[in-house]
């Protein structure tokens, strides 16, 4: 079974820089309340809706509408025309690095946090669904991963490739991405999203 991290293009060109997805707190835009430090994933096969960005002028980017009303539509190509595209990286459920958030440590060890029950009450109201959750502990290296492009519907543009070792063409795949990611960013004046300074 395939599962997913979702991601935004302004995130690409530090994630194929560094060459992994790192953990929530290691990135500039994470705001330092999370009660966790995880690269998260799901098996859902649509953008998370706790994970999409708040614009203001965009009402179906709102958790709280989305828990008031069931069945909103999110237009992920007129949201990305807000900031760039969305991105979905892909790995497989039997890889090791990864495993099932609903029945590991780590969440039993949260289950008297009641921050973290109401951020998990929230996507289970906003149909995310905590039981297709699944996380990746330490930074999650660019193995035997395929890449997804939202455009008009999810389209391949990488498929079972490693960082390690790329081929003449997928390595123009990426550099072309990060020219993008890059210039997604000082289009629409947001963070590339670098690592933070250890």
């Amino acid at each position: 079974m395939k599962i997913y991290h979702y991601t935004k293009c302004n995130r690409l060109n530090s994630i194929f820089e560094d060459g992994f997805i790192a953990t929530e707190l290691k990135r500039t835009l994470g705001n330092g309340m999370s009660a966790t430090d995880y690269v998260w994933l799901t098996e859902k096969l649509s953008y998370p809706k706790t994970a999409l960005p708040l614009i203001s002028n965009k009402p179906e980017t709102s958790l709280v509408l989305h828990i008031q009303h069931k069945g909103i539509y999110v237009d992920l190509d007129k949201l990305g025309a807000e900031f760039g595209r969305f991105y979905r990286f892909s790995f497989d459920s039997a890889d090791t690095r990864i495993k099932k958030w609903f029945f590991c440590e780590e969440r039993k060890h949260l289950k008297n946090n009641a921050f973290w029950m109401r951020m998990e009450s929230v996507a289970n109201k906003v149909d995310d669904d905590v039981r297709s959750f699944w996380i990746s502990t330490k930074d999650l290296a660019l193995e035997s991963f395929s890449l997804e492009v939202f455009d008009g519907g999810w389209k391949m543009l990488l498929e079972n490739v490693s960082v390690s070792n790329l081929s003449a063409e997928s390595q123009s795949i990426i550099s072309k991405l990060q020219e993008e990611s890059i210039e997604n960013c000082k289009e629409f004046g947001i963070p590339c999203s670098h690592l933070l300074a250890a």
